[in-house]
């Protein structure tokens, strides 16, 4: 039997189309692991992966590519945002032959039966964790009988339950870099922007927070690797596979702090000189600073911090309350440390006014220095989040609330009942001139720590030719007049006005 395993990814949607070729591109670790699984229980079964944007960018090329290897079963993974290249998949695989298609990932688990409805070529679709899942798929149970599986019937889609809970992490094997081709992944931009060989590490699942902006899964419950876990897939890929620059995509990495600080000290004491990027998943709150000097000493070089609004109104009804002077503190401590330091946060909430979002603001203001990328992002809305109801009551549109979060990154923000367009485009631009890419202050101060823990002129470059979404030629040029002039929104830009009621 073979499976064809597809990492759905719409790459100049995700980036721009403007950034010059640019591309982001990171291991598609989920399929990874899925594909070690499966090799491991069933070794007769033959995986396949691909990521659409990377090796399958058309129709021509998918149907080549079915063509040629004449798989069994087609597993799609997806989030949101990449619905369409989704659907795009899933009706060439349906026009090459009448295979069975499974679409999984963030996609399934957020937007359940509607995932079915909106694509009628479609007939499976896999919610929860889906290693045992796919598993019995492959055996040959009947699909109707296996939990976790979504699928079409006469009366509508049906599911014999929620899926299998794989509650011990330890027990899966190690995901399947021998099924990519990692040195073409070291040629794209990372989850850091810069060009590596990745190793991705996804040290535990589930959330035991639940801030409105953000999609949890009803089953999500908490599970962590242990130490040992993490510290032999380090050890294998540093030894197997030449990687050093390791990108943690926990949900909260620092959950459980015994654990976080054995990691640390396990790899202080095997002296890998490995490089660690906290793209996702640091609780500020949970930090202190023998924390962030454990943490630096065993290679971190890159950490993310979400703040998200710095209004107690705000903070209280997204249910991300933080005791700001603690995190200003440690902050402070960690960018002292000389890493890449980013801060998370967000406008446009349901309710919100210009003058609460300009709280936010200010207390960046209150910062030795701001994100040193400017994460400073337009609220959007993602099926099965709760502030998707908040927005509804709050006189919002739900249907165009929802769209908002299938438009790409660099669109400019519509505006809501209590915050203008006007006033987020000018919100937009404040920011941009006092802490991001219009501030030349900012901008030296970024590139002298981005150089500092190792990127390249080049990565620079290419870094912000994506964070621009326009080419950039020399670091030089960052600092030109004309250059931050161009960082800044535009106001006469199309605007979609959909999320306003």
């Amino acid at each position: 039997m073979k499976v064809l395993l597809i990492e759905t990814n719409d790459v100049a949607r995700w980036v721009g189309g403007r950034a010059g070729g640019k591309n982001v591109h990171v291991v598609p670790i989920a399929l990874m692991g899925l594909a070690a699984y499966v090799q491991r229980e069933l070794p007769d079964v033959e995986v396949r992966i691909l990521e659409s944007s990377v090796d399958v960018p058309d129709d021509a090329a998918l149907a080549s590519e079915l063509e040629s290897y004449r798989p069994d079963l087609v597993g799609l993974r997806s989030v949101s945002f990449f619905r369409e290249e989704m659907a795009r998949i899933v009706r060439a695989v349906r026009a090459w032959r009448n295979v069975p298609v499974v679409v999984g990932g963030p996609i399934a688990a957020a937007m359940g039966k509607a995932v079915l409805d909106w694509i009628p070529e479609l007939d499976l679709a896999a919610v929860g964790d889906g290693e045992r899942t796919l598993l019995r798929l492959l055996r040959g149970d009947p699909p109707e009988s296996i939990p976790g599986l979504l699928v079409r019937g006469a009366l509508g889609p049906r599911s014999a339950g929620p899926a299998e809970v794989v509650r011990s992490l330890d027990s899966l094997p190690l995901p399947a870099y021998s099924c990519i081709d990692l040195a073409r992944y070291s040629r794209c931009l990372s989850y850091s922007y810069n060009q590596r060989r990745q190793g991705v590490l996804v040290t535990s699942r589930g959330c035991p927070y639940r801030c409105t902006y953000c999609f949890q899964p009803p089953q999500s419950e908490l599970r962590l690797r242990s130490a040992e876990s993490v510290l032999s897939e380090i050890e294998t890929l540093a030894r197997d596979h030449d990687v050093s620059d390791f990108y943690v995509v926990d949900d909260v990495f620092n959950i459980q702090r015994r654990r976080a600080l054995r990691i640390f000290d396990r790899l202080i004491e095997a002296k890998l000189g490995v490089r660690l990027y906290f793209v996702n998943g640091l609780r500020v709150d949970l930090c202190d600073r023998m924390f962030i000097d454990r943490m630096i000493e065993a290679g971190t070089v890159w950490v993310a911090f979400a703040i998200e609004s710095a209004h107690p109104r705000i903070a209280e009804m997204i249910k991300k309350k933080l005791d700001l002077d603690h995190a200003r503190e440690i902050i402070s401590y960690t960018q002292r440390g000389g890493i890449a330091v980013n801060v998370n946060t967000m406008y446009g909430f349901p309710t919100e006014t210009a003058e609460e979002a300009r709280v936010t603001l200010d207390w960046l203001a209150t910062l030795p220095h701001a994100s040193i990328l400017p994460y400073h992002f337009n609220l959007r809305g993602y099926h099965g989040c709760e502030i998707v109801d908040q927005a509804e009551a709050a006189g919002w549109d739900r249907e165009a609330f929802l769209q908002s979060g299938f438009r790409s990154y660099h669109d400019l923000p519509a505006g809501s009942p209590t915050f203008s367009r006007q006033e987020m485009m000018a919100h937009a631009i404040e920011y941009h001139q006092r802490f991001g890419l219009a501030s030349p202050e900012h901008i030296a101060w970024s590139v002298g720590v981005l150089r500092n823990i190792g990127y390249t002129d080049a990565e620079l470059v290419d870094m912000y030719s994506v964070l621009l979404n326009r080419r950039v030629s020399s670091v030089a040029e960052l600092h030109s007049p004309e250059a931050r002039a161009a960082s800044l929104p535009s106001t006469s830009a199309p605007i979609d006005r959909t999320v306003s009621s």
